[in-house]
């Protein structure tokens, strides 16, 4: 574990949070594993004249505020230490919470930035305490962390109320990007920014801070913490297009992946967001494939080769029987010729690998009944996406898994229910159908099937 760590905290006003959270610091953190740097953005409750008789502090006071982002920046300015802990005021850390944050920090080179874990933050680094009163909070703590000991979680983007960098991602990657003006949005640029040097993000669940939350807002009067949000949140979309809080797994390739798979193939990865559940999840090398230059970037954090292309431009030949999964996701209906495709993903399968695949069904009552009246118009998402370039009923779906190349191992249905009449409607169409002779027994149950999940093994292996 290397050395010191520069604690680089804001204030403004709330000078009973900063006493709280300085009281914690030194409570729980040996003197000589860290700097403190505290940059106060025109406070006017008393908090300079306190932090003033602080020994030990290095001070910075702006006449004016600054900013999240251009006050933390002045700080790393000003810090000496191999990582700088960004940490906001209404704050109080817990017993051993820095080591286990440097720890993982600084076990790969890969690895730029880690966060705690919180009772007040977005995303995966909230928990939910059992604690009412921080009174009860060191209890908490000592015993959450305990039963928690060494684990990590991969992730996208980390929260900027309490995190840790290394010293050489700052060189690396820049400062916070001061466009972000009082916060919210700041941190999130300088994680895409690190993924996008290739730079990895953890959580360390042996690490809890409590979180008082948005005290600094509510202190000052004249922000709009909702106004604040949308406004950055418009200003990162300006920036990158992309919004973080938006890269998600897919919900259910994860669960059918097979647990023993080392290599898998994610073709339309995205961002990579259902390869880091997996690697979270089992040990796995996961490789992709995806057009859009901004997202495969990012994928390529953590994958071990992202390739820029589109599924059917991907070189299938060079990986002849190399992986265990292939995982089209929502890919094959956006391709001129998926049952080629689906050929050369099984030619690059090892025997008994699978291919797991997500497909919209067009039997659903959303295009069917439209249809018998004469519409099927595009639209920009859906069953109907304008993009879609093949269209698949359930029966067309298993053809794509020819029997004597594939053994279906499991399909499951995603259910969007319909309007009661609706249903009554397709009811009655497959009574008639029946009692003519007509194959439409299925009928009923295929116009509330959204999409199928399949996952089909190639044959020659367990």
């Amino acid at each position: 574990m290397k050395g010191k760590t520069s604690i680089v905290m804001l204030t403004y006003n709330e000078l009973h949070l900063t006493k709280k959270c300085i009281d914690s610091i030194k409570r729980h953190t040996r003197s000589d594993q860290y700097e403190l740097i505290i940059v106060d953005n025109a406070s006017t409750d008393g908090t300079k004249e306190y932090v003033r008789e602080l020994e030990d502090v290095i001070f910075i006071e702006n006449e004016e505020n600054q900013g999240f982002a251009k006050g933390c920046n002045q700080g790393v300015k000003k810090a000496t230490g191999d990582s700088i802990l960004f940490l906001n005021n209404d704050t109080m850390v817990t017993e051993n919470w820095l080591s286990p944050l440097k720890e993982a920090l600084f076990a790969s080179d890969r690895i730029g930035m880690v966060g705690p874990v919180s009772n007040y933050v977005s995303g995966p680094q909230m928990v939910q305490p059992s604690y009412t009163d921080v009174k009860e909070l060191p209890d908490f703590a000592k015993e959450y962390t305990a039963a928690r000991k060494g684990q990590r979680t991969y992730v996208h983007r980390l929260v900027g109320f309490c995190l840790l960098v290394k010293r050489e991602l700052i060189e690396d990657v820049g400062l916070f990007d001061e466009r972000f003006v009082y916060g919210s949005f700041e941190d999130d640029d300088l994680c895409l920014r690190s993924l996008l040097k290739g730079y990895q993000l953890q959580i360390v669940h042996d690490s809890f801070v409590h979180h008082h939350g948005h005290a600094t807002f509510r202190a000052n009067q004249e922000t709009n913490i909702s106004t604040l949000f949308a406004e950055n949140r418009l200003r990162f979309l300006d920036k990158w297009g992309i919004d973080l809080n938006l890269i998600t797994p897919h919900p259910y390739f994860a669960a059918l992946l097979p647990q023993e798979a080392k290599y898998v193939l994610d073709v339309g990865c995205g961002a990579g967001a259902t390869g880091l559940e997996l690697i979270n999840r089992q040990s796995v090398d996961m490789y992709g494939v995806e057009d859009d230059a901004l997202k495969a970037a990012i994928a390529k954090a953590y994958y071990q080769e992202v390739i820029e292309a589109k599924a059917d431009e991907y070189p299938w030949s060079e990986k002849e029987a190399f992986f265990d999964a292939v995982i089209f996701s929502d890919v094959l209906e956006h391709v001129s010729d998926p049952w080629q495709i689906v050929a050369q993903a099984h030619a690059s399968l090892k025997p008994g690998g699978v291919i797991i695949c997500c497909l919209p069904n067009m039997m659903h009552a959303e295009v069917l009944l439209p249809l018998m009246t004469g519409d099927f118009t595009y639209q920009d998402v859906g069953l109907l996406d304008r993009t879609h370039m093949r269209f698949f009923t359930p029966k067309t779906m298993r053809e794509l898994f020819p029997d004597h190349l594939f053994e279906r191992v499991i399909e499951q249905h995603i259910n969007v229910q319909i309007d009661q009449n609706v249903q009554l409607f397709f009811d009655e169409v497959a009574r008639v159908g029946e009692s003519l002779g007509f194959q439409t027994k299925a009928l009923s149950d295929q116009v509330t099937q959204y999409q199928i999940l399949i996952v089909a093994r190639k044959k020659g292996g367990s």
